[in-house]
């Protein structure tokens, strides 16, 4: 009786050994796969299970720095307010902005600006394309804007570069350039739904416009503080709401860049000269440039433009 209860006794401290051992195994082998964050070292299982602290160690360490590289990642890509809304299952839809940036040879103008208006009117005919815009510097007829719009986005871009519209307007065009074409890529923010970025019915199909209204487009570049972002666009689309009801306003459409969320554009289309004042004296406007002001990572610098497409200014006007 007395050998079987010492046998007993040795079996039962062998097993909670082997079960103490076991558990040291699966927390190092295991505990990696049930954390979804953790790292897994490539260190090879020792030999013995003396060393199990220092794998421990070594586990938790290389689990630290992972994670403190994900915190990192995220505050970077810190969704916008205009995201949230999304996320938050909000009614903003978003489209894809492209300004195309182009300077003429001396001389070539009417010819590019020929070319460009074939293009844009066949472009606005596109089902994945809102506006195709086409706007010349006042200060240096050289310089053009075209500003694309896609409620698609990268696909509707794709589709277009396919057509024979674009494709004929590439081939014409090329001799003209004074230097390479630049791209800058846009979301859209304000107007927040598709219908506010549409080109009217008549001209998304094929309708002619006849006569020419000359509109002035103000280009404004903003940069916000890292972190203002969301407040920025916050203050920016209650003036935008407002600036859209003014009447020597056509337009007033912000965009956020792609590559830099801190970076902004507003694209403020007036009816003449004297509205742009006439903006600047309203509630509205005032309120939001004090609101900014602090915000501001940089002056705000603004380029004028003058409207070659649309040509008419029922086909600029945002609809109310």
């Amino acid at each position: 009786a007395g050998q079987g209860t010492l046998i007993r006794r040795i079996l039962t401290e062998n097993s909670i050994r082997m079960c103490r051992l076991l558990a040291s195994f699966l927390v190092v082998v295991c505990l990696p796969y049930a954390f979804p964050f953790a790292a897994i070292p490539s260190t090879k299982m020792p030999e013995t299970f003396g060393s199990l602290k220092r794998l421990l160690e070594l586990q938790k360490h290389d689990s630290s720095k992972l994670l403190a590289g994900l915190r990192q990642n995220v505050s970077r890509k810190r969704p916008t307010g205009h995201s949230l809304s999304r996320m938050s299952g909000g009614s903003s839809e978003t489209s894809m902005g492209i300004l195309v940036f182009i300077t003429c040879k001396p001389g070539t103008e009417d010819a590019f600006k020929e070319a460009s208006l074939n293009n844009a009117k066949n472009s606005v005919q596109e089902a994945g394309i809102s506006r195709f815009d086409c706007v010349q510097s006042i200060n240096d007829p050289t310089k053009f804007v075209l500003v694309e719009v896609y409620k698609t986005g990268a696909e509707g871009q794709a589709k277009h570069r396919e057509t024979a519209h674009y494709l004929t307007w590439r081939d014409t065009v090329a001799d003209m350039m004074a230097e390479p074409r630049t791209a800058i890529k846009y979301n859209t923010v304000f107007p927040e739904v598709y219908r506010g970025w549409d080109v009217p019915q008549g001209l998304s199909s094929g309708g002619a416009e006849t006569g020419k209204d000359d509109l002035l487009a103000v280009h404004v570049t903003v940069q916000c503080k890292p972190g203002t972002e969301n407040d920025f666009i916050q203050a920016s689309v209650e003036n935008a709401k407002n600036s859209v009801k003014e009447p020597g306003i056509a337009r007033f459409d912000l965009l956020q860049n792609q590559e830099d969320p801190s970076k902004f554009l507003l694209i403020e289309v007036y009816r003449n000269e004297a509205a742009t004042l006439e903006h600047k004296e309203t509630a509205h406007y005032k309120k939001w440039r004090d609101t900014v002001q602090d915000m501001m990572a940089q002056p705000r610098s603004a380029l004028k433009y003058t409207s070659c497409f649309p040509k008419l200014d029922q086909n600029w006007k945002y609809p109310l």
